[in-house]
């Protein structure tokens, strides 16, 4: 059975992010008069470069090309490559997205708008989208009945698919399903400084800030590939994150002054 610390975690988790989000657009709202254009625009800028595709590209990239397939079967190339990819769909995505579709709308709230939408539906897609699915699945597990959403004319390969992802559930220790609850509150802080940061560039027609945005983000993602194949334990990674979460407050303070020359 899934322990009910570890349900009670997933249901924190989809608290925190639905909270978290809309507080964020609340008070940025009340306090800097942020458009919903922008936020908007962050929402757009998320699901159609990082959801969509670059998701293409990792089709290609894992199953489409033998050659790559190969390259990236190393750990190591797939965190590279990952974090890479991560950091130049979604800040290439911002760029574009401040060039375009919002050229009368560049100063610091609208980066701070776009970070918002940016961050806050890749939390309502990845921590709360995964948390209510988790509860979902563990509800079912603790029932005795998920077994029966596949049936027994299910092929052996999604029977054993479903029945690893169940060991999964039942086996992982309840403090990784509590470090991942709280994951998302820095990450969208760092979604928003990334934002500053593009738009920054924009603004001063430096193109190096963007390389600064990509190069930041396929770090933070590099080290998420080497959890996801093993190599560093969630606690780590979960360390890396608020540490760079500190840092992107204090950017997203420090902007203040960016923007006012």
């Amino acid at each position: 059975m899934v322990s009910q610390g570890s349900i009670t975690a997933m249901i924190v988790q989809v608290i925190l992010g639905i909270v978290i989000s809309l507080s964020l657009l609340i008070y940025y709202r009340r306090t800097l008069k942020i458009s919903y254009r922008a936020v908007g625009v962050g929402i757009l800028i998320f699901i159609v470069f990082s959801q969509l595709l670059e998701q293409v590209l990792h089709a290609y990239m894992f199953s489409g090309n033998q050659t790559t397939e190969a390259w990236l079967k190393n750990p190591w190339m797939a965190a590279v490559y990952g974090g890479l990819a991560a950091g130049i769909f979604e800040n290439g995505g911002r760029w574009l997205g401040f060039s375009f579709l919002l050229k009368k709308r560049q100063e610091r709230k609208d980066g701070i708008a776009v970070g918002i939408g940016h961050g806050g539906i890749e939390v309502l897609i990845i921590s709360v989208g995964m948390g209510i699915l988790g509860i979902v699945l563990a509800t079912m597990i603790n029932a005795g009945t998920f077994e029966q959403a596949f049936g027994a004319a299910a092929p052996s390969e999604q029977i054993a698919l479903f029945q690893g992802l169940k060991d999964r559930m039942i086996h992982t220790p309840q403090s990784e399903y509590w470090l991942g609850a709280f994951e998302r509150i820095p990450a969208i802080f760092i979604q928003i400084a990334l934002s500053l940061t593009v738009l920054y560039g924009i603004r001063t027609r430096k193109a190096v800030y963007l390389l600064y945005a990509v190069l930041i983000h396929a770090l933070i993602d590099f080290f998420a590939g080497l959890y996801q194949a093993k190599m560093l334990p969630l606690w780590a990674i979960e360390c890396i994150v608020w540490v760079w979460g500190l840092g992107a407050v204090i950017v997203i303070v420090r902007s203040k002054k960016w923007f006012a020359k």
